[in-house]
């Protein structure tokens, strides 16, 4: 049975990289919908492409053509673009088939809360970190992701659940957590300054929702996550609560995506 949401938030899916993981994406839509569907930027991984680093798969595809028959359906599908799929920044205020492209938008909330819903990369630049830093970090979390498709092959032949290499090791190291709490300080920041209630954003990859407070004023903080390595989505209950959704169980790639395709 399909579960329903008010809303519904993913980012950060890649398509085009190696890393992406399309299929187990569309086991999660086959599974949960929402009235509202936000695409919060780098679902398409145009870096990776002209930087060499691109491939693009039949799982791909089909998830596309899964994206437009969902969209439909739902009410409303809204795409922010992120640092990944800049060049579709262009296309703000434009529609792409039934799909509304922003560069960032105001989400109210059934409880009246507005979100700020946008990518993130603007708030890395307000971290100080050393090029040669941000360097290795970069690279050694490619090859983190590289080793996860191997570990997650074996776990799934033994119908373990997803497991998440880069999770495990960004949670333990000091320089990594440090860097992660200061950006959502600067994301906090930054909202409260706005004048909203909280963001809903992507770009780390790191899931979670935080409370916290800018300027005297409560202020929530949400990332999305990735579907490359977290596998994870926020939602809003009907209530208006936000809610963090992994999705760590292996697809039937054959039947949830021609099923989706096909309905």
């Amino acid at each position: 049975m399909s579960n329903r949401y008010r809303a519904l938030w993913i980012s950060d899916v890649h398509l085009g990289s190696r890393d992406s993981e399309p299929q187990r994406l569309a086991d999660f839509l086959a599974q949960n919908s929402a009235d509202t569907v936000y695409l919060v930027g780098d679902i398409f991984d145009m870096k990776a492409v002209s930087q060499g680093r691109g491939s693009w798969c039949h799982a791909s595809s089909l998830l596309l053509e899964m994206l437009s028959d969902l969209s439909t359906r739902v009410p409303e599908i809204i795409y922010v673009p992120g640092n990944h799929d800049a060049p579709m920044r262009s296309w703000a205020g434009k529609r792409l088939g039934n799909i509304r492209i922003e560069r960032e938008w105001t989400h109210t909330a059934a409880d009246g809360k507005r979100y700020w819903v946008t990518h993130g990369d603007q708030f890395e630049h307000h971290i100080e970190i050393h090029p040669v830093s941000y360097h290795i970090g970069d690279h050694s979390y490619y090859l983190m992701l590289r080793i996860n498709r191997w570990i997650n092959y074996w776990r799934g032949r033994f119908d373990k659940p997803w497991w998440s290499l880069a999770n495990h090791v960004k949670n333990r190291v000091n320089a990594a957590r440090r860097m992660m709490n200061k950006f959502e300080e600067v994301a906090i920041r930054e909202t409260g300054r706005r004048g909203f209630d909280g963001v809903i954003c992507g770009h780390i990859h790191r899931a979670g929702i935080r409370h916290s407070a800018a300027r005297d004023q409560a202020i929530t903080y949400a990332n999305c996550g990735d579907w490359v390595d977290s596998m994870t989505a926020v939602v809003e209950e009907k209530d208006g609560a936000l809610n963090i959704l992994h999705w760590h169980r292996a697809p039937k790639i054959a039947r949830i995506m021609t099923e989706a395709v096909a309905a």
